[in-house]
């Protein structure tokens, strides 16, 4: 059980790396990894940063056009989801 409980918090610790944002990352790619994880159903286990990640993604890219419609919907979906108010 020890053993699980260390290998569950490292694997942990390594998503929570995933949805860290720096200045040099591609926001879409920020967006692909916050999709992924809500899609595999452990979502909740990261709310914390999922949202400070977004509110990173508003607060320095805000409004930037995006750079196809798959990215934009994806942006516009998760934002809605964790209750940003993004106007259609």
């Amino acid at each position: 059980e020890e053993q699980h409980g260390d290998r569950r918090e490292q694997l942990k610790s390594e998503v929570k790396s995933l949805l860290e944002p720096t200045e040099t990352q591609d926001p879409s790619g920020l967006l692909k990894n916050i999709d992924s994880i809500r899609r595999l159903g452990v979502g909740y286990h990261f709310e914390k940063e999922i949202k400070a990640a977004l509110q990173h993604l508003c607060d320095v890219h805000g409004n930037q056009t995006q750079k196809d419609l798959h990215e934009t919907a994806l942006r516009f979906r998760l934002l809605r989801q964790y209750g940003f108010n993004v106007s259609s």
